[in-house]
C-alpha cells in the first residue's frame, strides 16, 4: 500500500476575499424613505422605488443602497447583470462582500450638510454630495477617464461633477482606499492602510452589498453557524484537555500516594520498635521517679502531729495523698493538729473524711494531700560496696 496517497485534511481556513466594483458600472438615484412600519423595510421600500425607476426587474439587476437609521432617503445604486460577465461573478459567491468602491467612504467621519466629496480611483471619478447632515449621501454622479487622462481633462472632469451638485460648502477630494475583510471570526471589513486599518462592521457595509439579499441572510447566518460550531470545538477540545490534564494529575498522586504507602510500610517496623522503647524507657522513668512514698507520707504527717493523738491506720490512695485514721482522749487536738498540716509547705491542704467523738475518745479520717516537690521523687544513686 502506498502511503503516500494518505494526506492529512488541510485545516487552513479559506481566504476571505472582498470584490471591489467600479462606481461607474452602476447609475445612482436618491430616494425618500418614510418611518412607517405599515410601509415597509428600507429594504422594501428600496425594492418597490427600483421597479419602478429601473427598465430590468430585480431579479435581473445587481444592486444596493446607503442609508442608516432615522435617516429620510437612501442612496440606491444598480446595473444589469449582463455589464457583468460570468468570469467576474465567479468568484463572487465565496467572497466576503461584494459591492462598489465608493463604499470606502463609510469609514470617514459624518460631514456636514453641503458638503461634497470627490473620489479618485483608477476607473475614473466619483462625487458623492450630502444635501444634509445624516451621513447619508443625496446625490451621487460618476465619470469614466481612462489611466492615461490629463491633469486638465480630469480637472474639467471634476468641475463638470461639482457643477451637478448644485452648489457645496465644503469639497474634498479623497482617494479610493483598499477594502479588505477582516480576520476569521470578525465580522468586519477594513479600509485604507493595512498597518492602521479602518474598521467597519460588515453589517453596516451589508446594504451596499449587490448580491441578492436572500443569498446573504443564508450567508450570515452560515456564518453564525460556523462561529458557534467553531466555539463547541474550541469548548470540546477545552474540556478533552482538562480532562487528560486531571487524568495525568489523578494518576501522578496514585502514584505518589503508592510511594508513600510503600515508605509507610518500610518504617513502620522501625517506628515500633521506636514507640515500644519509648514506652519501656517511660515506663521505667515512671518506676523509678514516680512509685509511691508512703513512709515519706507518714514522715511529713507524723511531724506536726500532737502526742495525744495516734495513728491507728495509714494508706497511701495516690502518688501524692495519704489517708490517716487517728484517735485521741482531746477533741481540740485535732483541730490543732489540722492547722499545723495546713501550715506545711509540703501539703496542699487536709480533708476531714470523718470525725466520731464517743465520750471522752474522738476517731478521725483524714485525707492528706502532699504537693509535688514535698518528698524526694529522684532515687539515691547505689553506691558500689555500700552497706
Amino acid at each position: 500500500m502506498d502511503l503516500r496517497r494518505f494526506k492529512l485534511p488541510d485545516f487552513t481556513p479559506a481566504p476571505r476575499e472582498v470584490v471591489v466594483l467600479p462606481d461607474q458600472r452602476f447609475f445612482w438615484r436618491s430616494v425618500e424613505l418614510v418611518d412607517d412600519v405599515d410601509v415597509g423595510t428600507p429594504r422594501e421600500q428600496v425594492e418597490l422605488a427600483l421597479e419602478g425607476m429601473a427598465p430590468f426587474p430585480l431579479a435581473q439587476m445587481w444592486w444596493g443602497f446607503w442609508t442608516q437609521a432615522g435617516s429620510d432617503h437612501a442612496l440606491v445604486f444598480a446595473a444589469y447583470k449582463k455589464r457583468f460577465t460570468l468570469e467576474e461573478t465567479a468568484e463572487w459567491a465565496e467572497a466576503e462582500w461584494v459591492g462598489p468602491q465608493l463604499a470606502c467612504l463609510l469609514a470617514e467621519a459624518k460631514p456636514a450638510a453641503a458638503s461634497s466629496w470627490i473620489l479618485r480611483s483608477v476607473d475614473g471619478l466619483t462625487v458623492i454630495h450630502f444635501g444634509d447632515d445624516s451621513g447619508v449621501p443625496t446625490f451621487a454622479r460618476t465619470i469614466e477617464l481612462e489611466e492615461d487622462v490629463s491633469e486638465k481633462a480630469t480637472a474639467q472632469a471634476r468641475d463638470e461633477l461639482l457643477r451637478q451638485c448644485g452648489g457645496s460648502k465644503d469639497v474634498r477630494d479623497l482617494s479610493a482606499q483598499p477594502i479588505q475583510a477582516g480576520l476569521p471570526g470578525t465580522d468586519e471589513l477594513l479600509f485604507g492602510d493595512e498597518a492602521k486599518p479602518s474598521r467597519v462592521p460588515l453589517q453596516r457595509a451589508q446594504d451596499l452589498d449587490v448580491r441578492d439579499n436572500e443569498e446573504l441572510v443564508a450567508r450570515r447566518r452560515g456564518r453564525l453557524r460556523d462561529r458557534w460550531m467553531w466555539r463547541s470545538m474550541i469548548a470540546a477540545v477545552l474540556v478533552i484537555a482538562l480532562t487528560a490534564i486531571a487524568e495525568i494529575s489523578l494518576w501522578g498522586v496514585n502514584r505518589w500516594l503508592d510511594a508513600l504507602h510503600t515508605q509507610v510500610r518500610v518504617q513502620t517496623p522501625v517506628v515500633n520498635e521506636i514507640e515500644t522503647a519509648d514506652r519501656l524507657a517511660n515506663r521505667i522513668d515512671e518506676l523509678h521517679t514516680q512509685r509511691l512514698r508512703p513512709f515519706e507520707m507518714i514522715a511529713i504527717a507524723d511531724g506536726p502531729r500532737p502526742e495525744t493523738i495516734v495513728f491507728l491506720r495509714t494508706e497511701a490512695t495516690g502518688l501524692y495523698s495519704l489517708e490517716v485514721e487517728a484517735e485521741t482522749n482531746e477533741a481540740p487536738a485535732i483541730t490543732a493538729y489540722v492547722d499545723q498540716l495546713n501550715q506545711l509547705g509540703q501539703t496542699e491542704g487536709v480533708e476531714i473524711l470523718n470525725l466520731d467523738t464517743r465520750g471522752a475518745r474522738s476517731t478521725v479520717r483524714l485525707l492528706i494531700r502532699f504537693t509535688f516537690d514535698a518528698f524526694q521523687t529522684t532515687a539515691e544513686p547505689i553506691v558500689e560496696g555500700s552497706a
